[in-house]
Protein backbone atom coordinates (compact mmCIF):
# COMPACT_ATOMS: atom_id res chain seq x y z
CA UNK A 1 0.00 0.00 0.00
CA UNK A 2 2.54 2.08 0.86
CA UNK A 3 4.64 1.65 -2.22
CA UNK A 4 1.33 1.84 -4.18
CA UNK A 5 0.90 5.48 -2.68
CA UNK A 6 4.74 6.33 -3.47
CA UNK A 7 4.56 5.49 -7.07
CA UNK A 8 1.64 7.65 -7.36
CA UNK A 9 3.13 10.34 -5.83
CA UNK A 10 6.19 10.58 -7.96
CA UNK A 11 4.11 10.10 -11.58
CA UNK A 12 2.38 13.19 -10.05
CA UNK A 13 5.75 15.01 -9.80
CA UNK A 14 7.00 14.01 -12.85
CA UNK A 15 4.09 14.74 -14.75
CA UNK A 16 3.68 18.05 -13.27
CA UNK A 17 7.51 19.10 -13.68
CA UNK A 18 7.25 18.65 -17.48
CA UNK A 19 6.91 21.50 -19.06
CA UNK A 20 4.25 22.15 -21.48
CA UNK A 21 4.71 22.09 -25.55
CA UNK A 22 4.92 26.38 -26.06
CA UNK A 23 1.77 27.96 -27.98
CA UNK A 24 2.37 28.32 -31.50
CA UNK A 25 2.39 32.11 -33.04
CA UNK A 26 1.27 32.75 -36.42
CA UNK A 27 3.19 34.96 -38.74
CA UNK A 28 1.53 37.48 -40.44
CA UNK A 29 1.62 36.74 -44.51
CA UNK A 30 3.41 39.18 -46.19
CA UNK A 31 0.00 40.67 -47.69
CA UNK A 32 -1.28 41.03 -44.39
CA UNK A 33 1.74 43.34 -43.08
CA UNK A 34 1.24 46.60 -42.90
CA UNK A 35 3.61 49.12 -44.70
CA UNK A 36 5.89 51.02 -42.42
CA UNK A 37 4.58 54.67 -42.82
CA UNK A 38 6.99 57.25 -44.48
CA UNK A 39 7.18 59.85 -43.39
CA UNK A 40 5.85 62.49 -46.00
CA UNK A 41 9.13 65.39 -47.42
CA UNK A 42 8.75 68.33 -45.85
CA UNK A 43 7.37 71.29 -48.28
CA UNK A 44 9.98 73.32 -49.14
CA UNK A 45 10.37 77.08 -48.72
CA UNK A 46 8.38 79.33 -51.42
CA UNK A 47 10.66 80.85 -53.42
CA UNK A 48 10.07 84.76 -52.63
CA UNK A 49 8.37 86.89 -54.78
CA UNK A 50 10.82 88.05 -57.62
CA UNK A 51 10.75 91.91 -57.07
CA UNK A 52 9.32 93.97 -59.35
CA UNK A 53 11.23 94.69 -62.24
CA UNK A 54 12.99 98.01 -61.71
CA UNK A 55 11.57 100.26 -64.58
CA UNK A 56 14.02 101.02 -67.19
CA UNK A 57 15.35 104.32 -67.83
CA UNK A 58 14.12 106.75 -70.95
CA UNK A 59 17.13 107.83 -72.64
CA UNK A 60 17.63 111.93 -74.07
CA UNK A 61 20.52 113.21 -76.18
CA UNK A 62 20.80 116.48 -76.43
CA UNK A 63 22.13 117.78 -79.86
CA UNK A 64 23.34 121.64 -80.63
CA UNK A 65 25.32 124.56 -81.04
CA UNK A 66 26.05 126.84 -78.93
CA UNK A 67 22.60 127.11 -77.45
CA UNK A 68 23.20 123.13 -76.08
CA UNK A 69 27.02 123.89 -75.53
CA UNK A 70 26.16 126.79 -72.35
CA UNK A 71 23.73 127.05 -69.91
CA UNK A 72 20.47 126.29 -71.56
CA UNK A 73 21.90 122.85 -72.64
CA UNK A 74 23.36 122.31 -68.89
CA UNK A 75 20.09 123.18 -67.43
CA UNK A 76 18.28 121.40 -69.07
CA UNK A 77 20.36 118.01 -69.29
CA UNK A 78 20.82 118.62 -65.07
CA UNK A 79 16.66 118.65 -65.59
CA UNK A 80 16.63 115.46 -67.23
CA UNK A 81 19.16 113.59 -65.16
CA UNK A 82 17.18 114.66 -61.77
CA UNK A 83 14.09 112.30 -63.45
CA UNK A 84 14.55 109.02 -61.89
CA UNK A 85 13.28 107.83 -65.67
CA UNK A 86 15.65 109.42 -67.22
CA UNK A 87 19.03 109.06 -68.39
CA UNK A 88 20.59 112.09 -70.63
CA UNK A 89 23.29 112.66 -72.87
CA UNK A 90 24.57 116.06 -74.50
CA UNK A 91 26.68 116.63 -77.75
CA UNK A 92 27.21 120.33 -78.59
CA UNK A 93 29.87 122.49 -81.01
CA UNK A 94 29.33 126.12 -81.01
CA UNK A 95 29.21 128.43 -84.45
CA UNK A 96 28.08 124.64 -86.32
CA UNK A 97 25.11 123.82 -87.95
CA UNK A 98 23.89 122.36 -91.24
CA UNK A 99 25.43 124.57 -93.72
CA UNK A 100 29.25 123.55 -92.99
CA UNK A 101 29.68 119.94 -92.74
CA UNK A 102 33.74 121.13 -93.97
CA UNK A 103 34.30 122.31 -90.73
CA UNK A 104 31.74 120.29 -88.17
CA UNK A 105 30.07 117.37 -89.83
CA UNK A 106 26.46 116.87 -87.84
CA UNK A 107 25.89 114.18 -90.44
CA UNK A 108 28.70 111.97 -89.07
CA UNK A 109 28.33 113.77 -85.44
CA UNK A 110 25.04 112.65 -85.21
CA UNK A 111 24.87 109.36 -86.25
CA UNK A 112 27.77 108.43 -83.78
CA UNK A 113 25.78 110.03 -81.05
CA UNK A 114 22.88 107.84 -81.67
CA UNK A 115 24.86 104.84 -81.87
CA UNK A 116 26.56 105.25 -78.96
CA UNK A 117 23.65 106.61 -77.02
CA UNK A 118 20.81 104.68 -78.28
CA UNK A 119 18.26 107.57 -77.33
CA UNK A 120 14.07 107.06 -76.90
CA UNK A 121 14.44 110.91 -77.56
CA UNK A 122 16.65 113.51 -79.65
CA UNK A 123 16.40 117.07 -78.58
CA UNK A 124 17.70 118.99 -81.42
CA UNK A 125 18.48 123.04 -81.52
CA UNK A 126 20.68 124.03 -84.98
CA UNK A 127 20.27 126.53 -87.67
CA UNK A 128 21.34 129.99 -86.01
CA UNK A 129 24.52 129.89 -88.18
CA UNK A 130 23.17 128.39 -91.05
CA UNK A 131 22.39 131.74 -92.86
CA UNK A 132 25.07 131.63 -95.39
CA UNK A 133 26.31 129.40 -98.17
CA UNK A 134 26.16 125.89 -97.84
CA UNK A 135 29.48 123.86 -98.31
CA UNK A 136 29.68 119.93 -98.60
CA UNK A 137 32.95 117.77 -97.62
CA UNK A 138 33.89 117.17 -101.26
CA UNK A 139 35.09 120.43 -101.62
CA UNK A 140 31.89 120.93 -104.32
CA UNK A 141 30.65 124.20 -105.60
CA UNK A 142 28.80 126.21 -102.63
CA UNK A 143 25.81 127.05 -103.26
CA UNK A 144 25.25 130.82 -101.83
CA UNK A 145 22.82 131.81 -99.73
CA UNK A 146 20.03 133.93 -101.26
CA UNK A 147 20.07 131.77 -104.66
CA UNK A 148 16.91 129.62 -105.91
CA UNK A 149 18.68 126.35 -105.21
CA UNK A 150 19.81 127.37 -101.41
CA UNK A 151 16.41 126.73 -99.79
CA UNK A 152 15.55 123.47 -101.25
CA UNK A 153 19.78 122.44 -100.86
CA UNK A 154 19.03 123.16 -97.21
CA UNK A 155 15.58 121.33 -97.13
CA UNK A 156 17.40 118.26 -98.41
CA UNK A 157 20.09 118.63 -95.26
CA UNK A 158 17.29 118.93 -92.71
CA UNK A 159 15.43 115.90 -94.13
CA UNK A 160 18.94 113.86 -93.95
CA UNK A 161 20.15 114.90 -90.50
CA UNK A 162 17.15 113.96 -89.48
CA UNK A 163 16.99 110.48 -91.10
CA UNK A 164 20.25 109.44 -89.64
CA UNK A 165 18.95 110.77 -86.41
CA UNK A 166 15.87 108.36 -87.16
CA UNK A 167 15.20 104.76 -85.56
CA UNK A 168 12.13 102.90 -84.87
CA UNK A 169 10.17 103.63 -81.94
CA UNK A 170 12.55 107.42 -81.59
CA UNK A 171 11.32 110.58 -81.74
CA UNK A 172 13.08 113.82 -82.34
CA UNK A 173 11.94 116.92 -81.15
CA UNK A 174 13.31 119.98 -83.04
CA UNK A 175 13.52 123.29 -81.01
CA UNK A 176 12.40 126.43 -83.03
CA UNK A 177 15.27 129.21 -83.09
CA UNK A 178 14.18 131.19 -80.59
CA UNK A 179 13.07 134.84 -81.44
CA UNK A 180 15.69 137.26 -80.72
CA UNK A 181 14.42 140.72 -81.72
CA UNK A 182 17.27 141.25 -84.26
CA UNK A 183 16.11 142.54 -87.27
CA UNK A 184 18.27 141.79 -89.87
CA UNK A 185 19.34 138.01 -87.82
CA UNK A 186 15.58 137.55 -87.61
CA UNK A 187 15.67 138.34 -91.78
CA UNK A 188 17.33 134.62 -92.35
CA UNK A 189 15.89 132.98 -89.41
CA UNK A 190 12.35 133.78 -90.35
CA UNK A 191 13.60 131.45 -93.48
CA UNK A 192 15.58 128.61 -91.63
CA UNK A 193 12.57 128.25 -89.38
CA UNK A 194 9.82 128.29 -91.93
CA UNK A 195 12.09 125.68 -93.44
CA UNK A 196 12.85 123.12 -90.66
CA UNK A 197 8.97 123.63 -89.98
CA UNK A 198 7.66 122.24 -93.17
CA UNK A 199 10.44 119.16 -93.15
CA UNK A 200 9.63 117.99 -89.36
CA UNK A 201 5.88 118.41 -89.93
CA UNK A 202 5.93 116.29 -92.49
CA UNK A 203 7.75 113.37 -90.89
CA UNK A 204 6.54 110.71 -88.29
CA UNK A 205 9.54 110.54 -86.54
CA UNK A 206 10.28 114.33 -85.26
CA UNK A 207 8.22 116.90 -83.31
CA UNK A 208 8.93 120.65 -83.98
CA UNK A 209 8.35 122.78 -80.88
CA UNK A 210 6.86 126.04 -81.94
CA UNK A 211 9.08 128.12 -78.92
CA UNK A 212 7.16 131.65 -79.69
CA UNK A 213 4.85 131.67 -77.24
CA UNK A 214 8.14 131.25 -74.99
CA UNK A 215 9.98 134.11 -75.96
CA UNK A 216 7.40 136.65 -78.07
CA UNK A 217 4.85 138.84 -76.71
CA UNK A 218 1.07 139.22 -77.22
CA UNK A 219 2.18 141.46 -80.47
CA UNK A 220 5.02 138.91 -81.43
CA UNK A 221 7.61 140.96 -80.43
CA UNK A 222 10.83 139.02 -78.93
CA UNK A 223 10.70 139.46 -75.17
CA UNK A 224 13.63 141.10 -73.40
CA UNK A 225 13.29 140.14 -69.94
CA UNK A 226 10.75 137.02 -68.24
CA UNK A 227 10.25 136.04 -64.84
CA UNK A 228 12.11 132.88 -63.91
CA UNK A 229 11.98 130.60 -61.15
CA UNK A 230 14.85 130.63 -58.72
CA UNK A 231 14.95 134.62 -59.19
CA UNK A 232 12.70 136.99 -57.16
CA UNK A 233 12.12 139.35 -60.41
CA UNK A 234 12.17 139.82 -63.82
CA UNK A 235 15.53 138.59 -65.38
CA UNK A 236 17.23 139.37 -68.74
CA UNK A 237 16.66 136.65 -70.79
CA UNK A 238 19.78 137.76 -73.79
CA UNK A 239 23.47 138.70 -73.38
CA UNK A 240 24.64 141.89 -74.97
CA UNK A 241 24.57 140.20 -78.35
CA UNK A 242 20.83 139.52 -78.13
CA UNK A 243 21.52 136.05 -79.37
CA UNK A 244 22.86 134.13 -76.35
CA UNK A 245 21.06 133.31 -73.38
CA UNK A 246 22.06 134.96 -70.02
CA UNK A 247 22.32 132.22 -66.71
CA UNK A 248 18.72 133.44 -66.26
CA UNK A 249 17.96 132.81 -69.40
CA UNK A 250 19.10 129.55 -70.27
CA UNK A 251 17.41 128.45 -67.54
CA UNK A 252 13.77 129.64 -68.20
CA UNK A 253 14.30 128.21 -71.85
CA UNK A 254 15.40 124.51 -70.08
CA UNK A 255 11.69 125.17 -67.74
CA UNK A 256 10.19 125.69 -70.72
CA UNK A 257 11.69 122.51 -73.15
CA UNK A 258 12.00 120.13 -70.35
CA UNK A 259 7.51 119.34 -69.68
CA UNK A 260 7.82 119.18 -73.26
CA UNK A 261 10.30 116.20 -73.71
CA UNK A 262 8.40 114.69 -70.65
CA UNK A 263 5.00 115.00 -72.41
CA UNK A 264 6.69 113.04 -75.73
CA UNK A 265 8.48 110.17 -72.89
CA UNK A 266 5.24 109.82 -71.67
CA UNK A 267 6.31 110.86 -68.22
CA UNK A 268 4.83 113.99 -67.77
CA UNK A 269 2.58 113.21 -64.72
CA UNK A 270 5.28 111.74 -63.07
CA UNK A 271 7.66 114.79 -63.52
Amino acid sequence: MQNRLTRLLVTLFVVSATPAPAASVQEPSPSTVAPTAVPAPAAAPEAPAPSPEVARKHKVLLLGDSLIATGFGEYLQAQLDAHPRIQSARRAKSSTGLARPDFFDWMDVGREEVERHQPDVVVVILGGNDGQSLQDTQGGKAIHWGHAEWEAAYRQRINDFLTVLSSPGRKIVWLELPATGLKRFEQKLRIIRALQREVISSRQDAVHLDTRPFFTDAKGRALSQARVDGFRKPMRLRMADGVHFTVAGGRYFANKVYPEVLGVLGLLQQG
